[in-house]
């Protein structure tokens, strides 16, 4: 039976087909046009995509061609087709929708076979909230029939921050409150693409903030496409044992030009250090804590083994800075030589090359306060700081009697406490150990103690060392062949400034013996006879070691003395009689 008004087709039965609702999703072709998208989901979680306004879609109606064609949905979220008017899709999926605009052609159509499919989807909006650099809405296009993914998003939002916990990401899709986990560190790790889910229109990706952030998993995030893009200065405060403490801007290392600007990336904890003028010598930098506010408003801590970066390189350890944090680098309680000698040794030690007012007590040649300046390097006038054996050398070396093993460097810290540096530079002196002559910062005081025995062989060891002085000098008076003031090297044998002087003065020196006159550390004199014997070794009896401004006095002979005495007698007449003469009386 025709219906009144309508054309004759609309009534045209099609024998053998039953109502079917069909969706047509294909992969469009490159050069033909109006060609179905692919809409591909990655996860079986994923619900199918649902229209929206904006989205254009081709209705065919088989047998019907007059009312097939191409139609948008409009602002409102309806579809305004031919004789059924308008049908509002919005959010309901291709096969919900094909459903109704079927339903409502059965009125007019007998048995009508609907195939609907989407040519071109909307831009998506998202929204991108919690720990990523610019949180917001943003608006996504479909790129080649595929939807965007969470880690796309999470990009366009300029990356995560160091604070985010990427293991429990959560996507809230709109409409039934859903709420699907997804863990983007298996992303990572693994390359885990079922976790990057495609997004639907509305939906909302939150990025958690982290409860225990190490720096393993700080490295992950800054390694990743997902850290934080922006390669923008950051101002960071930076606390502690370093040379010039306070706020600094810091800017990561630059990278090379995409042909307009230079690429670079996000500032690091090495960066903001070498940027605080490095290390104190009294640094603690396997305990480093960088402190940071997270979006939340809470307060986040992480801890730093940057001598785990030094030793094996651990860059794990070099943890990506975020705006506002605070890196803080403790005082050792303990100071380790070695471990002074590795910060020495690396890009992290203290960068200024300013003179310092350290002093210098105990058994050095000239104790006192002094102002001391570390070695030059290059052309620039670069340098580093001074050390220990610089110090001793510019308060004129080592006495005889320091005890090397036992020397002691006592500074203030940063937080106003003592801090005592062991040192034993006999080491240094016997096996090479350089982390002994450790480096040394303004106000410190070296104290070099008084041995309380001193070994001969050791003695010609530390005499011939850098940290003694080139020469000491030695008065010689009396019955040698050159009397006078000799220069020695230090803990020089009685024996061997003997020697020096020419030795004894075979007709008038007392050879058995001598005096040594020495002016002690505390300001008295010491006066004692030394037996003499030149086939000795060094010992205190008979070949003691000598010190700066010793006196040896060589007394005369019996006969040296009574030949002088005549001589005073006789010299009114010395004219006359020669002692010569005068013995010739007595024969």
């Amino acid at each position: 039976m025709k219906a009144a008004g309508f054309p004759r087709h609309i009534t045209r039965s099609v024998a053998g087909f039953t109502l079917l609702a069909m969706v047509a999703i294909a992969i469009p072709s490159p050069g033909i046009a109006q060609q179905p998208m692919l809409l591909a989901a990655n996860s079986a979680s994923e619900a199918a995509y649902t229209l929206g306004a904006g989205d254009r879609i081709r209705l065919d109606l088989f047998n019907v061609p007059e009312y097939s064609g191409e139609y948008q949905v409009l602002v409102d979220g309806t579809l305004n087709l031919p004789i059924i008017g308008s049908i509002r899709v919005q959010g309901a999926t291709l096969g919900q929708a094909t459903a109704v605009i079927s339903n409502q052609y059965a009125r007019y159509v007998r048995r009508p076979i609907v195939t609907l499919s989407l040519l071109a989807a909307r831009p998506l909006n998202i929204g991108v909230s919690g720990e990523v650099a610019s949180p917001g809405s943003y608006t996504m296009q479909l790129a080649g029939g595929q939807f965007p993914t969470v880690t796309q998003a999470v990009r366009l939002a300029g990356g995560t921050t160091q604070s985010a916990n990427l293991r429990q990401v959560q996507v809230r899709r709109r409409g039934a409150g859903r709420v699907i986990n997804v863990n983007l560190g298996q992303v990572i790790e693994t390359g885990d693409l079922s976790q990057d889910i495609t997004l639907r229109d509305g939906d909302t990706v939150f990025i958690p903030t982290g409860t225990n952030i190490n720096s393993a998993e700080s490295s992950l995030i800054a390694n990743s496409n997902l850290g934080p893009q922006a390669s923008a200065p950051r101002k960071i405060l930076v606390v502690g044992e370093v040379v010039h403490p306070g706020t600094y801007t810091v800017k990561g290392e630059s990278g090379p030009s995409n042909g307009t600007t230079s690429t670079g990336s996000p500032p690091s904890l090495t960066q903001a250090i070498q940027v605080a003028g490095g290390f104190t010598a009294s640094a603690n930098i396997s305990q480093i804590q960088i402190r940071r506010t997270t979006r939340t408003g809470s307060p986040q801590s992480i801890n730093v083994n940057l001598l785990q970066l030094i030793q094996v390189g651990d860059f794990n350890q070099d943890v990506i800075l975020q705006e506002g944090d605070t890196v803080f680098i403790p005082t050792a309680t303990d100071v380790n030589p070695a471990e002074a000698s590795i910060i020495a040794a690396s890009t992290l030690r203290p960068q200024t090359t300013e003179p310092l007012k350290v002093a210098v007590v105990g058994e050095v040649f000239r104790p006192g306060t002094y102002t001391v300046k570390g070695e030059s390097s290059g052309t620039n006038g670069s340098g580093s700081l001074p050390t220990l054996t610089q110090a001793i050398k510019i308060a004129g070396g080592i006495k005889p009697l320091a005890d090397l093993r036992q020397i002691q460097v006592r500074r203030s810290t940063r937080t106003g406490s003592n801090q005592v540096i062991d040192v034993n530079l006999w080491e240094l002196l016997q096996a090479g150990d350089i982390s002994q002559d450790v480096l040394l910062q303004e106000g410190d005081r070296i104290s070099v103690p008084t041995a309380a025995n001193i070994d001969p062989a050791e003695a010609q060891t530390i005499a011939s060392a850098s940290i003694s002085p080139d020469t000491i000098q030695v008065q010689i008076v009396g019955e040698v062949k050159s009397p006078g003031t000799v220069k020695v090297q230090p803990n020089t044998p009685l024996n061997q400034a003997l020697l020096a002087a020419g030795g004894f003065d075979n007709r008038r020196a007392r050879k058995s013996s001598v005096e040594l006159i020495r002016l002690n550390p505390n300001g008295t004199v010491s006066q004692r006879q030394v037996e003499v014997a030149f086939n000795q070794g060094i010992n205190e009896q008979s070949n003691p070691l000598l010190q700066n401004n010793d006196v040896i006095v060589v007394g005369r002979s019996n006969l040296a003395r009574v030949t002088d005495t005549l001589g005073t007698v006789l010299s009114p007449v010395g004219s006359i009689f020669s002692l010569f003469n005068f013995f010739r009386i007595f024969q």
